[in-house]
């Protein structure tokens, strides 16, 4: 690997957390080419120096988009939203007591909303009477990205993508030909927001924290840092989804593993009781 390749994936890794094998080069290559030639950037060291000064933020913004991966879907692994509606959101229910409780959670690196969106309308499905105490904040890095989750608008290839006949005609209008909008209903209980894992304060107070397929593109001292963080920003005997790919248990202690089905996920235990609850 050349030296301006090396100096370009170290400071993608400083801006975005993201660590790159020399076995992944080639998404560099595929992922920026054009944004070279649209500045007229000969290699990769100019790409770098540019992107690190900063100085055009749609320059940068743009070298984000396109080194992030954005792969997602609705309703993206069923199992999850099963877990979701049958255990976690009782037992949050519960813990919380008296009347009907406001629940907060976070979808982070929700690429382009379906994920926040398909947390919104399964609650609006099993619990119509708890939605209006949903708050759902949902975020990602890539400015584009997150603007295109925010309108709600998608093709009929993206809605394609895990919907259901009954979800699209209920929950979308057509608003032109193959062009499908969330409904405001469920768009209300959805904030979205810019946020970088890696430099930006994290938000608080959440019941549920998402952060899937994200951990296994960083390093370990940036998991490291990673799960600290969301561990903050959890409320006291809350929880995390992770992708399956991924576990907590190798940096916190502080977590109890659970399953639902095909699904595990991971409750905050401030007591530092390790164990492990197999299909509860």
């Amino acid at each position: 690997m050349d030296e301006s390749t090396a100096e370009l994936m170290e400071t993608i890794k400083l801006v975005t957390g993201i660590s790159l094998t020399e076995e992944k080069t080639y998404l560099l290559e595929s992922r920026l080419s054009d944004i070279m030639s649209d500045y007229n950037l000969t290699d990769f060291k100019e790409l770098s120096a540019k992107f690190k000064k900063g100085l055009d933020e749609e320059f940068k913004e743009k070298v984000i988009d396109r080194i992030t991966t954005h792969e997602t879907r609705f309703f993206r692994d069923e199992s999850i939203f099963g877990a979701i509606l049958e255990r976690i959101i009782p037992e949050i229910m519960e813990r919380k007591q008296g009347k009907i409780p406001s629940i907060r959670i976070w979808s982070a690196a929700c690429s382009s909303g379906q994920e926040p969106y398909s947390i919104a309308i399964a609650i609006h499905e099993r619990y119509p009477h708890l939605f209006g105490n949903i708050r759902i904040l949902a975020t990602d890095i890539a400015k584009e990205t997150i603007e295109k989750a925010k309108s709600g608008i998608y093709s009929a290839f993206e809605v394609g993508r895990g919907l259901s006949e009954m979800h699209l005609s209920k929950y979308f209008n057509q608003i032109a030909t193959g062009i499908y909008q969330v409904t405001d209903e469920i768009r209300s209980v959805i904030e979205f927001q810019q946020h970088n894992l890696i430099s930006d304060p994290y938000p608080s107070n959440f019941d549920l924290i998402l952060c899937r397929n994200v951990s296994y593109y960083f390093d370990l001292q940036e998991r490291k840092n990673l799960f600290n963080k969301i561990e903050k920003a959890l409320n006291q005997d809350s929880f995390l989804i992770l992708g399956s790919a991924e576990s907590i248990t190798e940096y916190s202690r502080n977590f109890i593993i659970r399953e639902f089905g095909l699904c595990r996920f991971y409750e905050l235990n401030p007591s530092n009781f390790t164990l492990f609850i197999k299909g509860a």
